[in-house]
């Protein structure tokens, strides 16, 4: 980006622009207003603790100025020059014409020290609240610093896209996967650019929800299954991805235990940290695509509707909590450890933020932790049971326990995926050695503030080195996971337990049932046939043989509707359920037919 374009944009504005009027800006599938820019700085915010790493918001509009919508015939003709074939060329071409404005939100300086300009920073965060693959390459291909190697890492972003993308009735999403995009093994070609992808649990709130503004492509208009937006699911429609599963929504854990009513405290919580009431179970994905050291991209819906205090959302989650867990890190270890914030970190840390929202191992002060809702409702049914066990008891075990093996699905995909980051950490270690000895003007921190001798270098050791004392950061993230996945499995155990537990009782009930069945039936048998006769032959009318029609036609009339009824029966006993199930088949076509015309 030429120096006189980035100047004019160092100036904040407090004036927000409106895109949508702007007739060059409709036409860009991603506007400034879809972004949030937070930048990593070191701040001197309090004396006492010296200087500190903080996240700091950017205001997308006042680094993007109004006229970046306008792409110059000059950018797209050296767009194509970088490419060797048409095809390329014309993709440049079009990523050119529709991210090209991008190249604006480029960390401008490297911060060396808290007295450095504030458009210096230690690592640029952009975080999109959309779920499109087609910004993954035009984010990739504008904040992308070395054009001789954008060829080969679009290349194999596209091919790990096509490679993990997935389909289904409800909306396409990415399988878990971490991805290398650079040229040949990670020790030798660099750890940057990598992307991840990372499925979470989230919850909604009762009514029905806001419509999702960034999830709506500003091309065409709409949004549906039959678009490339990777929408939010419930738990189920994650599992059961070719069925409509609206009538079980209502059966959900979330929806059906609600102790605030019957608790004045957590109610008191819920409305205080929440702001609502969760009712449902969601699954979202988190897309984590790392440019270089100093610029990192995360991806997700749409979650503002939520309140940002406490940090529901999901950048607030990361910046207001998850940062603040890996700054305590830091400080934990010796004095002379360096301050630096990369990519990698960032990454883990909105790893941390994503897969933690619900679990109480990474933020303790949860009023109401996701295995807290499911020990509660297994307490629940567990005391029906001691009262009164019978088969919908079962039934709603049942669906609790399908509940939790995905829930625990879900949690062993995460601990896979993070698992796999391992390589990437180890190389990003060595990369952050040799950038510290790159900045000779680097200030280490000191217990005091910062050190007078400007020309100190940070001593060379890992950044999450045992020496320091202080844990591994991507350690602590799986030993975090690792301690939910177990509370989780011991909750699906339980309710194993109490699925056994139910149907021997319920069959010891039939027994009883069995034994008073077979009374009725022998004093039936006996007196039935008795009854008939003596009821029959005592009616107060002429006889049968002074009648007109003989006796054979009413028994003929008699054993015809005892085999139909008979018949009748039999065939609802066996055939009924194929029956319901053709009825409902042809339901879900009507509906089907019924949205298709609308």
């Amino acid at each position: 980006m030429p120096p006189d374009l980035r100047t004019s944009t160092d100036k904040e504005t407090t004036s927000a622009y409106d895109y949508d009027a702007d007739k060059e800006w409709r036409r860009k599938p991603l506007t400034p207003a879809q972004v949030l820019v937070h930048d990593i700085r070191l701040e001197a915010l309090r004396a006492d603790r010296g200087p500190q790493l903080e996240v700091v918001e950017r205001s997308s509009s006042s680094l993007v100025p109004e006229t970046a919508a306008f792409t110059a015939h000059a950018s797209i003709r050296k767009a194509t020059e970088a490419a060797a074939n048409p095809i390329e060329q014309r993709k440049f071409a079009e990523y050119e014409e529709n991210f090209g404005w991008l190249r604006y939100l480029r960390l401008l300086d490297y911060q060396k020290g808290v007295d450095d300009l504030d458009q210096s920073a230690k690592c640029r965060w952009i975080h999109c609240s959309s779920l499109f693959p087609e910004y993954l390459p035009g984010f990739l291909y504008a904040l992308t610093e070395n054009p001789e190697a954008i060829s080969g890492s679009l290349r194999l972003l596209e091919h790990a896209i096509q490679r993990n993308q997935r389909f289904s009735k409800h909306g396409k999403h990415f399988t878990p996967f971490s991805s290398s995009l650079s040229h040949g093994p990670i020790g030798e070609a660099g750890v940057y650019p990598f992307m991840i992808a990372c499925p979470w649990l989230d919850w909604s709130v009762q009514g029905r929800p806001p419509p999702l503004r960034f999830q709506i492509d500003r091309r065409e208009g709409y949004q549906s299954t039959r678009t490339s937006s990777h929408m939010l699911r419930s738990i189920l429609q994650y599992y059961f991805r070719l069925e409509d599963t609206k009538e079980r929504q209502r059966s959900q854990v979330f929806s059906r235990h609600t102790p605030w009513t019957t608790d004045r405290d957590i109610d008191l919580k819920i409305r205080q940290w929440y702001g609502h009431r969760p009712n449902a179970l969601n699954v979202d994905e988190l897309w984590i695509l790392a440019i270089d050291a100093q610029h990192i991209v995360t991806f997700s819906s749409n979650q503002t509707w939520k309140s940002r205090f406490p940090p529901l959302q999901l950048t607030s989650r990361i910046s207001d909590v998850s940062f603040r867990a890996y700054r305590r890190t830091l400080n934990r270890a010796h004095s002379d450890r360096r301050l630096e914030c990369d990519a990698v970190a960032l990454a883990i840390t909105s790893l941390s933020g994503a897969v933690g929202m619900m679990h109480r191992s990474f933020w303790p002060d949860l009023p109401l932790c996701l295995t807290d809702r499911y020990a509660g409702h297994l307490g629940h049914l567990q005391y029906r049971l001691h009262r009164s066990p019978n088969t919908k008891l079962v039934m709603d075990l049942v669906v609790c326990l399908e509940e939790l093996n995905i829930v625990i699905q879900i949690t062993q995909q995460q601990l896979a995926m993070i698992s796999s980051l391992k390589p990437v950490i180890e190389q990003s270690d060595a990369a952050a050695d040799d950038l510290a000895l790159d900045h000779k003007t680097y200030r280490p921190y000191s217990s005091g503030g910062l050190s007078t001798n400007p020309g100190q270098v940070p001593s060379q050791q890992p950044r999450w080195h045992a020496s320091t004392r202080a844990p591994d950061p991507l350690a602590e993230l799986l030993d975090n996971l690792q301690r939910e996945l177990v509370d989780l499995q011991d909750l699906r155990d339980n309710a194993n337990t109490l699925v056994n537990r139910t149907i021997q009782l319920v069959n010891i009930r039939l027994e009883d049932h069995g034994k008073a069945i077979l009374v009725f039936t022998v004093v039936t048998i006996i007196f039935l046939p008795l009854n008939f006769v003596s009821s029959y032959f005592g009616m107060n009318f002429s006889d049968i043989r002074d009648l007109a029609a003989t006796q054979s036609s009413f028994w003929a009339i008699a054993i015809a509707v005892t085999v139909g009824v008979l018949g009748l029966a039999i065939f609802l006993a066996f055939q009924g359920g194929e029956l319901l199930d053709q009825l409902r088949i042809w339901r879900d076509i009507r509906r089907e037919r019924a949205t298709d015309t609308t």
